[in-house]
C-alpha cells in the first residue's frame, strides 16, 4: 500500500526536529573532538598543519562522514523502495525524512562553521549551495512534497569523499606529481561526473514525466521551488565540473608528457647499452682472433679489422639483426 499523503497531511511533524538536532550536535562534535584526537593519532602529518589547514581538515572528515551516510542511505531507499518512484510528488517515507533530517542538520552545521570562519574557509558558492539546499530539503521534509525528488538530489553525495581525499593528500605531503594525486584525480573526475553531471537528465526526464500529473497543479508553489532551486544547483555543479575537467586534463596532459619523455629516455639508455655491449663483444672477439691467429691479423688486414669505421659498422650490423630477431620473436 502506497503511503501517499493528501493536503491535510501538509503538517510539520517535531520528531524530526529532534533528528536535526541531534545531527547538528554529531557533525558539531566531530569536528571539534573527534576529528582533532584520531587525526592526532592516527596521522603525524596534522600536528604539522597551520590552524587554518587544521580547520579545513576536521571539516572535511566531517563532510565525508556526512555524505558516506546519506548517499548510502540514498541509493539503499532508490533501490528498496519501489513506491517512492512510483508516487515522486507526494508520499510519505519515513526513512526519506530521517535521511533530510541529516542532511538538514548537517547543513546548518556547516553555515555555523563557515560563518563564525569565513575568512579562513568561508566560500560564497558553497553559501549559496547551501541555502538553496537547505530550502528545499525543509519544504520536502516539512510537507511530504518531492520526496523522490529530494532523496534523489543526495546521489551526488558520492562524489565528496573523492573530493576530499585529494585535499588530504596534499596536506599530507604528497606531492602532485605522484601516483596517488593522479589516481584521485581521475576517479573523482570520473565520479563526480557519474554522480553531479550524469543524473542531470535522468532527474529533469522525471520532472517532465510527472508534469501532466494531477498533483503537480495542486503543488503550487513547490512545483516552482523544485524546478528553480535544482535548475541553480545543477548550474553550480556544472561550474564545479568545468573547473574539476580542466585540471584533470593539465594532470594527464602533464603524466603523459612525462612517460612519452620517460619512455624515449629508456630506448635511448637501451640502445647506447647495445652500443657498447656490440662494442665490447666486437673488440674482445678480434682480440681472441689476434692471439689465436696472429698472421691474418699482420699488416692492412689487421689495422682494418682495429680500425673505427669497422668496428661501427660491425656494431650497427649486430645491433640490427638484434632488432630484427626481437621483433620476429615478438
Amino acid at each position: 500500500m502506497l503511503r501517499i499523503v493528501d493536503e491535510s497531511s501538509y503538517k510539520f511533524n517535531n520528531e524530526y526536529l529532534a533528528i536535526i538536532a541531534y545531527a547538528y550536535v554529531t557533525f558539531t562534535a566531530l569536528f571539534l573532538v573527534v576529528s582533532p584526537k584520531l587525526s592526532k593519532k592516527f596521522f603525524s602529518s596534522y600536528e604539522r598543519l597551520s590552524p587554518q589547514h587544521k580547520l579545513e581538515w576536521n571539516t572535511r572528515v566531517t563532510s565525508t562522514v556526512f555524505s558516506l551516510v546519506v548517499s548510502i542511505v540514498c541509493s539503499y531507499v532508490l533501490i528498496v523502495d519501489k513506491a517512492l518512484s512510483a508516487s515522486p510528488l507526494l508520499y510519505n517515507s519515513e526513512l526519506v525524512k530521517t535521511n533530510i533530517s541529516i542532511v538538514v542538520g548537517y547543513i546548518l552545521y556547516d553555515l555555523t562553521i563557515m560563518v563564525f570562519n569565513y575568512g579562513l574557509i568561508g566560500d560564497f558558492f558553497t553559501i549559496f549551495h547551501h541555502f538553496l539546499s537547505l530550502f528545499g530539503y525543509y519544504n520536502s521534509l516539512a510537507y511530504s512534497v518531492m520526496p523522490y525528488f529530494a532523496n534523489f538530489r543526495l546521489i551526488v553525495e558520492f562524489s565528496t569523499p573523492l573530493v576530499n581525499m585529494r585535499w588530504f593528500l596534499y596536506a599530507c605531503g604528497y606531492s602532485k606529481d605522484s601516483i596517488h594525486f593522479f589516481l584521485n584525480g581521475i576517479s573523482m573526475t570520473m565520479v563526480f561526473f557519474l554522480a553531479r553531471i550524469m543524473t542531470i537528465p535522468v532527474y529533469w526526464f522525471k520532472v517532465y514525466s510527472v508534469l501532466d500529473s494531477p498533483l503537480w497543479t495542486k503543488l503550487k508553489y513547490f512545483r516552482h521551488l523544485m524546478v528553480v532551486t535544482c535548475f541553480f544547483l545543477d548550474i553550480i555543479n556544472i561550474y564545479w565540473f568545468k573547473k574539476m575537467f580542466k585540471g584533470a586534463v593539465v594532470v594527464w596532459s602533464a603524466n603523459w608528457q612525462y612517460y612519452e619523455k620517460y619512455h624515449k629516455t629508456q630506448q635511448i639508455e637501451k640502445l647506447k647499452s647495445k652500443l657498447v655491449n656490440n662494442f665490447v663483444y666486437q673488440s674482445t672477439l678480434n682480440g681472441l682472433n689476434l692471439v689465436a691467429n696472429p698472421g691474418r691479423y699482420i699488416g692492412i688486414g689487421f689495422m682494418e679489422r682495429l680500425s673505427l669505421p669497422k668496428i661501427a659498422a660491425d656494431i650497427f650490423r649486430v645491433s640490427k639483426e638484434t632488432e630484427s630477431n626481437e621483433t620476429h620473436s615478438d
